[in-house]
């Protein structure tokens, strides 16, 4: 009788065992966010969201009135799941020199307009800000 009970505690162990692992693995696998979204901000406030999976164009006009920024335009487009800064006309072009950014948390900042482009996570995250 003691092996019965033996046997059925090893059995109800590895039962626990493989439930755990199987927990673990559904819980991280496909984890990378789904709902990533672009957010524009620039000097004047927040200027827009789109998710990184769409496919646009756009312009920022930045008026110059917050301190230390200069009046002018950033040309941004998403595609293919990245973003980029195309053109500017600041002074020093840091950010059309920047490599398109594709993950969380990755930033691409125009100092001379007080513009910010960032992927977040999800939406929510986006509303957050503004």
């Amino acid at each position: 009788m003691k092996r019965t009970v033996r046997a059925d505690i090893i059995m109800i162990a590895a039962l626990l065992a493989a439930f755990g692992i199987w927990f673990v693995v559904s819980n991280t696998t496909g984890a990378e966010p789904t709902g990533a979204v672009v957010v524009c901000q620039s000097s004047d406030g927040f200027y827009r969201a789109d998710p990184l999976s769409a496919d646009v164009s756009y312009t920022v006009e930045v008026s110059g009135s917050a301190p230390g920024t200069a009046a002018g335009e950033n040309r941004v487009r998403i595609s293919q799941g990245t973003v980029d800064v195309t053109s500017a006309d600041c002074s020093n072009q840091v950010c059309v020199d920047h490599d398109p950014i594709d993950a969380v948390d990755e930033q691409i900042v125009c100092l001379p307009h007080g513009v910010v482009i960032e992927v977040l996570a999800d939406e929510q995250d986006a509303t957050q800000l503004s």
